[in-house]
């Protein structure tokens, strides 16, 4: 059942009357809970059991860390850590590392998934879980959530394929705290709505088509790589009015039941250097990495020159294998973390440059660090692109000839 399907929406509809009509705020947090269910039921239905699963275990090894003292937090919290990726990579590669061949269904051994099936939004469930356990062990939490907290938490349909991320102790208070829906809230819900399915079905669609089209490797090393390198820039519009689209979406059926979740973008092609960038691009998971990657490095590494710089490149391998384990996801965070971690010692090393700070209040300036930054982030998207690294590569070979 896709953002954008008929029955989605006879299901938001649905949900939304229902919602309204219940008095109690666990009656209403019951009812998001069998919708999730009943929208499971319309895909792949052990995948709601996957999912409770994997909150479950978040559950009860967040009571094991509440339970410590702060210093003997820190078992439970690996532990529990450890189990949100081992299921992400029992679902997603297992079948994979043993040996599987997807056009060979006889292959797969009887007690693995088909990863063709891997449970949707589990890479945006393995974020939301760590993130509650790490908040506990942080102690920015005082106490753990009940299970039924945490079953509503993990099961909220309108964030479960694509997100936004979220915030255990930020969700769960606003289910069924407004007591009805006001004309200005249901207006901007259905705006929201309005304005991510026109990104995704009027621009969106037309530009996928395209990009993908001209990013066959048949295509671009059998003619002209320049249409390919044109396509390569549709891509770039093409994933942010898509995934921005859907965010929109998801933004807009959330305020239908009075809760706020966090934007996801903020004009990214907006952005003159790539730290603005990644403030701007996928919000959610870039504040997630930011929170609980990239501050305990800098922190811990605070003495050192190169703390900073470090702390910004691994944030960004772990935002590219976020996305998968595969080469090119690597790839891109490797990308990535090199420009932002170039970055951050270019910012350290002309702090007190009057130079420098001149030429940076210029127009010039910043139209000279905008192209170098769209440039990079589109170019960096080939991975994604393309349908693997050799892919990848052989479209970068393809784009040098034509530009040397």
């Amino acid at each position: 059942m896709t953002l954008l399907s008929f029955s989605y929406a006879v299901l938001v509809v649905a949900v939304f009357g229902l919602y309204w009509l219940l008095p109690w705020r666990m009656a209403r947090a019951a009812l998001l809970v069998l919708a999730t269910a009943l929208w499971y039921v319309f895909g792949v239905w052990w995948h709601a059991l996957a999912a409770l699963a994997m909150g479950t275990s978040a559950w009860a090894f967040g009571r094991w860390i509440g339970s410590r003292p702060p210093e003997r937090r820190g078992l439970p919290t690996a532990l529990g850590i450890a189990t949100c990726v081992g299921y992400f990579l029992f679902f997603r590669y297992a079948a994979q590392w043993s040996g599987f061949d997807p056009r060979d269904p006889a292959s797969l051994p009887w007690w693995l998934p088909n990863p063709i099936w891997a449970p949707v939004g589990l890479s945006f469930l393995m974020f939301e879980t760590i993130g509650y356990q790490a908040d506990l062990y942080l102690g920015r939490l005082k106490k753990a959530a009940s299970w039924w907290e945490h079953l509503v938490f993990t099961l909220y349909f309108p964030t479960r394929v694509i997100g936004p991320m979220r915030k255990l102790q930020r969700f769960v208070p606003q289910v069924g705290a407004l007591a009805r829906p006001t004309p200005d809230l249901v207006a901007r819900g259905l705006g929201r709505v309005g304005i991510g399915a026109f990104k995704k079905i009027v621009l969106a669609n037309p530009l996928g088509t395209f990009a993908l089209f001209n990013l066959q490797p048949q295509v671009f090393e059998n003619a002209s790589p320049l249409p390919s390198i044109v396509a390569l820039y549709a891509y770039w519009v093409y994933l942010y009015l898509d995934f921005s689209g859907y965010s929109d979406i998801v933004i807009g059926v959330s305020r239908l039941l009075g809760i706020e979740v966090q934007e996801n973008f903020e004009h990214p092609y907006r952005a003159t250097n790539i730290s603005d960038y990644w403030q701007r691009w996928h919000m959610s998971l870039s504040s997630w990495v930011r929170e609980y990657v990239y501050t305990p490095l800098a922190i811990r590494w605070r003495r050192q020159w190169w703390g900073g710089p470090a702390g910004a490149f691994l944030s960004m391998v772990v935002l590219g294998l976020w996305h998968g384990v595969e080469l090119q996801y690597v790839a891109f965070g490797v990308w990535h973390g090199l420009l932002l971690g170039g970055y951050m010692i270019y910012r350290e090393r002309t702090r007190k440059n009057a130079l420098v700070k001149r030429l940076q209040r210029s127009r010039l300036w910043g139209a000279l660090g905008w192209a170098f930054v769209m440039n990079m982030a589109v170019w960096s998207h080939v991975f994604y692109a393309t349908a693997d690294w050799d892919v990848a590569l052989r479209f970068l070979r393809s784009a040098a000839r034509l530009l040397g």
